[in-house]
């Protein structure tokens, strides 16, 4: 079980021995995290260099480059910043041959953003859609919704936002309008159902790294090491020769059985890969993982304080039991564990089937 649970979902490459690179010299950029809206321009950001000790030393001469200059412009000499299209742009000063970075998120002078392209919902369980509208020198205008024409399978509040799933269906739209911006998401209503290729996950994943992903879910009530109860959810996309793209994994140290939401914590590298760890068979509390293979080499994020995982339902289904929630947790890069860049929000939804394991942790 411990290989079904851990290895195959985080990866031989993270299953190191939890210790971190010698001291290194380090370029900071002051804020590492920002943002501006179309059409402004900005002074240089702050820059320290430290060396190997930890001491701050003259930067000397600085280089500035963007990831994405058509979104966010930089003089490569000066450090001016110039935003010219939504976008996010890794913003990287290069000192003493020592590289830095920051993002710099670009949004319109009115932005509408979905924060979740598709919902996955049971019948009867409700969500409220979030969206982020920012106006530039003023307030928002506030955003309204609009529900699929097949009202069968679904209700909105025009208003709040507020979903509640009617019966199963296919993937409808909602629409959103914010003043003079409108856009579009999809909702997924499924019939409780403990077949694997009828669970579903959408998430979405902010920050360094930006995906909007879809695919598989998964639960299951296991016995930790010593006999109590625990429980874990996944929810991974594969590309098409099976292999994975995207991994979440959540751990509870207790059993699902009925609708609660529960609390994600934070959890260490040593305590998730060290030397002797085992945060399945022996959890040290409830936490959180994402891991995208789209890059190499991976990028894995542990969870951070104030997550959380909600189970909305618990319900029978043709086979055992099905259930369903959604989850929000704010994941630190372990390649940039002492980095505030380095954090990513992680949002998400799902229907999955869910398993007992009777196999106990050694």
């Amino acid at each position: 079980m411990k290989r079904l649970l851990w290895c195959v979902v985080v990866g031989a490459a993270a299953c190191g021995d939890g210790g971190g690179p010698s001291a290194s010299p380090k370029v900071v950029i002051r804020p590492v995290l920002d943002s501006l809206f179309v059409g402004d321009t900005d002074t240089a950001r702050t820059v320290i260099y430290l060396d190997a000790n930890g001491d701050t030393m003259p930067a000397g001469p600085v280089r500035w480059s963007s990831t994405a200059p058509t979104a966010l412009k930089v003089d490569s000499v000066s450090g001016q910043l110039t935003a010219l299209a939504r976008g996010a742009a890794i913003l990287t000063a290069t000192a003493n041959g020592v590289a830095g970075h920051a993002l710099v998120v670009v949004a319109d002078t009115l932005d509408l953003a979905l924060v979740l392209d598709t919902i996955y919902l049971l019948p009867t369980d409700t969500i409220t859609i979030p969206v982020v509208v920012q106006r530039k020198g003023g307030s928002p205008p506030a955003a309204t919704f609009g529900p699929s024409p097949n009202s069968g399978v679904y209700t909105i509040d025009t208003v709040t936002g507020l979903v509640t799933g009617v019966a199963s269906g296919s993937p409808l739209r909602y629409f959103v309008h914010a003043g003079t911006l409108a856009d579009t998401g999809a909702i997924v209503i499924r019939a409780a159902d403990t077949a694997s290729a009828n669970s579903r996950s959408f998430f979405s994943v902010s920050g360094t790294a930006n995906r909007h992903t879809g695919g598989l879910a998964y639960a299951i009530n296991y016995a930790q090491h010593g006999g109590a109860p625990a429980f874990q959810l996944r929810a991974y996309n594969q590309n098409g020769s099976g292999g994975l793209v995207d991994n979440l994994l959540f751990t509870v140290v207790s059993a699902v059985d009925t609708a609660a939401p529960f609390v994600i914590d934070s959890i260490s590298p040593v305590e998730a890969f060290g030397k002797g760890a085992d945060a399945v068979c022996r959890p040290p509390r409830a936490w959180a993982t994402w891991t995208t293979y789209s890059v190499s080499p991976p990028v894995t994020g542990l969870s951070r304080h104030t997550g959380l995982l909600t189970i909305t339902k618990v319900v029978s289904a043709p086979g055992g039991t099905a259930l369903g929630g959604r989850f929000q947790f704010l994941a630190q890069r372990t390649d940039m564990y002492g980095d505030a860049l380095g954090a990513v929000t992680v949002v998400g939804t799902f229907v999955a089937p869910l398993y007992a394991n009777l196999q106990a942790c050694p």
